[in-house]
């Protein structure tokens, strides 16, 4: 083969398979959420682009089984990948139906719930399981890995193209690695295409690129090595996977010996979560990695950048001194011809040069220098004179081009995207409410109401990970620092010129004050819902200079950014089957629905409503739905302050007021607003510092009560359902929406959750907003954000009849969760009785001590206390974050002395006792909890109301999920 461009012409003949229709099997809220509105579409055809194809595969869709096979009776399709749950049949059964006339037909399961992956299983109409866990990439990487397998063997034999191993049988591992490995692959061919020529010769070049190709077993990752062994540049393996002959547990050893037996300068890198394994790996003379390190991607980027020759040519003496650097095949001529002549020798003798040619697919350059031998020639320096000659006639041959691409988003309507990456949790669900709200007729049933989404524009993580890299910010993500050295340090960093001047431009139609919301990829996953972990920032958006509204703008965005790295949300990541590795943040900048008046702006009503009730009281049923709604701003709500909470299905059964004194105990007496006017003051980190927290006083004076309100009537002792009544204090009642419908709240939002749960194919939650126009009677609902409800895939069949109820310490008839949890030897717990409820804050740095001492020590624990644990309210309980209590493995609520409180539903606290299943027990007045025997137990830790007790044997908490029921046996 003649050294340059005769390498172009074999690339003409490679990738003959390409995967050009696939068909994806989900509910239409999975598909959404998978193409992000079509972006899915627009980076295929980008990087098709790329490789020079005719056309990216086009993705249709089917949104169950059914469906699925008549498509496939009347056309043809490449690749079939399916969501677990497809309708009412079984994806194997779907499988087995869809390989039945073509064998060959590859079937990809795709799920997005870790904790079922292991009931998932390979074979039987499925060929392999990925895990989706919010980064659309991977539906990219599965067609790309299709084709490689496919391709490998005729673009080996045609165009020598280069192989990168992967050995690893853990799905979330893979799934998480391919899209960075081709990703990688992507950047750095196109990166490296310096000398590629014109266009045209680039994006073959592009084609050549290395093919990656995934073994799950020891035999078929020995056959690839077998049969590609002379074209293998890089293998990622890891520790332990299955091997017939000699068993997992050696397996990743096995083949490191077998590869370097053929092989002793391949690259590889050995990864396992076994680190008894890594002073084994490193003598075989091969590079460990933990599977647990927080940097454990860019520590595989880094791999292929120093040892697959991604990177840089580093020149490096025989004892490793680096003594010259080159980027491209320029630079490369450059320092070979004055490297010191021992570097030459150096890598000479080890094939780096030929190596880092292949990478560059100067596969014709690197097969003339490779079989040459130090022998071949008299001394060194011919050596270096031959291989500068070589490169020097290449380049000759060749002519640098580059192209850039650049493309911005300025509109003042719609939802909008600014950055190519992903939208995020918060703007998937949002954009795909946006894309279905005309599917929920809502104007049509309410023709009184205007409904919108409220103008939005996503920050893409995109943009995230710039600016994490331009301002040097990753290390954040493994040190521990406190929030305020990230914030402070986030706040000083700077935008890119291309965001600062697309953030100008936005706030040239953004001109209400605005909220600054996370959207990081992991949030609000139905698998995994990420909801109150990073922050959320308003700014009032009022000032008459551009350039201060603009200053506000980034620093909020700066520190949405910033919570990434708080200690609270690394701490959740932790807790989760995720990695801060596999976490980038995207921003929804949304303008806020309100008025303004008397100098604050906020909403009439705000709120929370979920689809599904965990806690109906008859006559009220699951299905009916429970909503919590305030006056202002629905932080209120969010963070577990005092509101109205009350069921769409069943509005007028407010189990909260069961009595006046309930009502004036429970309803809310205050409500935030963003102060307008002080834009010239920095962002506070602390969310609350930039708004005003005010009284019902002022809620009347802004003509804000009339709606909501109600007057208790103290000589009468009743509640009178207007605020034009004298004789008590006013009470924020919903009575004029809820008994008088002046609004049919209940109505739209019962219509809004089932109608959009049928979309999703899943219990929902939504936060909205209502404003109303005194003088015209005009309504404006807006939808705020929406996200899927976790619901858990397989439960644990309990028979309570079978329970020794005679050793029980707790018994409960409202209860969240299901199974048995048989390990916990821990209780820490406040008694009501002595809980002084003005005093609640102080325990917090008590709780989190014991809960920090005993998850160093690995013990999880049983948590008791009065009133709503997490509650933002000290009056209402205790005031934890979730970091400090996260080693609880179930929580019990108990009543407060002197107050009823409705169970913690619609507060970001309780979305994360979802998330983790951790058993969650609300006492009632007919239940029981033995504080006596509790007591009985000399404390390890005793802080006043506060006490820490060890038994000396583990307690049995069964949970009963079809009839909300649970158990503590001791």
């Amino acid at each position: 083969m003649a050294v340059g461009i005769s390498d172009l012409q074999s690339f003409e003949r490679l990738t003959p398979f390409r995967v050009r229709d696939v068909l994806l099997v989900a509910s239409p809220f999975d598909h959404y959420l998978l193409e992000e509105s079509g972006y899915l579409a627009e980076i295929m055809r980008r990087e098709y682009t790329d490789l020079n194809l005719s056309q990216a595969p086009r993705i249709i869709h089917s949104h169950d089984a059914d469906d699925a096979l008549e498509l496939l009776a009347n056309r043809d399709f490449d690749l079939i990948i399916t969501m677990v749950r497809v309708g009412t049949m079984d994806p194997y059964a779907f499988g087995r139906r869809a390989k039945r006339d073509n064998p060959d037909l590859p079937v990809i399961m795709l799920s997005h719930n870790t904790r079922e992956l292991a009931t998932l299983h390979t074979g039987d109409g499925i060929d392999r399981i990925f895990v989706w866990t919010g980064d659309s990439r991977i539906l990219l990487s599965i067609c790309k890995l299709i084709e490689d397998e496919k391709n490998a063997e005729n673009d080996v034999e045609n165009g020598d193209v280069q192989v990168i191993l992967l050995v690893e049988d853990s799905r979330r591992f893979y799934s998480a690695y391919l899209p960075l490995l081709y990703s990688q692959l992507v950047n750095h061919t196109t990166r490296l295409m310096g000398e590629g020529g014109n266009l045209y010769e680039r994006l073959l070049r592009l084609r050549a690129r290395a093919k990656i190709l995934l073994a799950s077993d020891y035999p078929t990752a020995k056959s690839i090595i077998d049969k590609y062994h002379h074209n293998i540049i890089g293998v990622f393996t890891d520790g332990k996977f299955p091997d017939p002959e000699d068993g997992r547990d050696t397996a990743g050893l096995k083949l490191v010996r077998y590869v370097r037996s053929r092989d002793s300068n391949l690259p590889i890198l050995f990864q396992s979560k076994n680190l008894e394994l890594k002073e084994e790996a490193e003598a075989l003379g091969v590079r460990f990695l933990h599977k647990e390190d927080t940097q454990l991607y860019g520590r595989i980027a880094d791999f292929m950048l120093e040892e697959m020759s991604f990177g840089d040519f580093i020149f490096k003496l025989p004892d490793g001194t680096e003594v010259g650097r080159a980027e491209n095949l320029r630079q490369l001529v450059e320092e070979l011809s004055h490297a010191p002549i021992e570097s030459v020798e150096y890598h000479a003798t080890r094939n780096h040069f030929s190596h880092w040619l292949r990478t560059r697919t100067e596969f014709s350059l690197a097969a003339s220098l490779r079989p040459l031998t130090i022998g071949d020639f008299e001394s060194t320096e011919e050596i270096r004179d031959f291989i500068l000659n070589s490169m020097r006639s290449h380049i000759d041959r060749v002519r640098n081009r580059s192209i850039r691409d650049n493309e911005s988003a300025h509109s003042d309507q719609g939802f909008l995207r600014i950055g190519r990456g992903s939208l995020g949790g918060k703007g998937r669900g949002l954009a795909f409410f946006f894309s279905r709200m005309p599917d929920l007729g809502l104007q049509d049933k309410f023709p009184d109401v205007e409904f919108i989404v409220p103008h939005s524009i996503v920050l893409a993580t995109d943009l995230f990970e710039e600016f994490i890299e331009m301002n040097g910010l990753s290390r954040f993500a493994h040190e521990e620092h406190d929030d305020s050295e990230v914030d402070a340090e986030f706040l000083a960093s700077k935008f890119s010129e291309d965001v600062e001047e697309e953030l100008t431009a936005l706030l040239g139609h953004m001109t209400r004050p605005l909220a600054i919301r996370s959207s990081s990829l992991l949030e609000d996953a139905s698998h995994q819902p990420f909801a109150g972990v990073y922050a959320t920032h308003m700014i009032a958006n009022d000032h008459s200079k551009l350039d201060v509204r603009l200053a506000r703008l980034k620093e909020a965005i700066k520190l949405v950014f910033a919570s990434t790295y708080h200690k609270g949300a690394k701490a959740y990541v932790a807790a989760t089957p995720s990695s801060i590795q596999d976490e980038r943040m995207a921003v929804v900048i949304q303008e806020i629905v309100g008025r303004e008046v008397n100098g604050r702006y906020y909403p009439h009503i705000a709120g929370a409503a979920r689809s599904r009730n965990h806690y109906p009281v008859s006559p009220l049923i699951a299905e009916d739905g429970i909503a919590a709604v305030c006056i202002g701003l629905g932080r209120q709500v969010a963070s577990g302050e005092k509101c109205l909470r009350f069921s769409p299905g069943q509005p007028r059964r407010i189990h909260q007021f069961h009595s006046t004194e309930a009502m004036l105990d429970t309803s809310q007496t205050s409500f935030w607003a963003i102060p307008m006017g002080r834009s010239e003051t920095p962002l506070s980190a602390d969310e609350t510092k930039n708004l005003v927290n005010l009284g019902l006083r002022e809620a009347e004076e802004d003509g804000r009560l009339a709606l909501v309100g109600s007057t208790y009537v103290v000589a009468d002792d009743r509640v009178v359902d207007s605020v034009r009544a004298s004789g008590g204090p006013r009470v924020v009642t919903f009575a004029p929406i809820l008994k008088h419908s002046r609004i049919p709240l209940a109505e739209i939002l019962d219509h809004v959750l089932k109608r959009s749960e049928s979309y999703l194919n899943s219990p929902i939650e939504i936060e909205f907003a209502l404003v109303t126009d005194e003088d015209s009677g005009k309504k404006i609902f807006a939808i705020l954000q929406v996200r899927p409800m976790l619901e858990e895939s397989v439960d644990i069949d309990i028979d309570m009849s079978q329970v020794d109820r005679t050793r029980a310490i707790i018994m409960c008839s409202k209860a969240l969760g299901n199974g048995v949890i048989d390990d916990i030897q821990d209780v820490v717990y406040i008694h009501p009785d002595r809980l002084d409820r003005l005093r609640t804050a102080d325990l917090t740095d008590g709780v989190e001590a014991i809960d920090a001492t005993l998850r160093s020590q690995g013990r999880s624990y049983l948590l008791i206390g009065p009133g709503r644990w997490g509650s933002s309210d000290p009056s209402l309980g205790i005031p934890v974050s979730w970091e400090q209590i996260s080693g609880a493995k179930a929580i019990v609520e108990v009543p407060m002395s002197d107050i009823h409180l409705e169970p913690s539903q619609g507060t970001h606290f309780f979305q994360n006792i979802v998330t983790f299943n951790i058993g969650y027990l609300t006492i009632t007045a007919d239940d029981m909890l033995d504080f006596d025997w509790l007591d009985s137990i000399a404390p390890e830790t005793e802080i006043g109301p506060l006490r820490h007790i060890a038994l000396e044997s583990p307690l049995k908490v069964v949970l009963d999920s079809r009839d909300s029921e649970a158990i503590v046996l001791r």
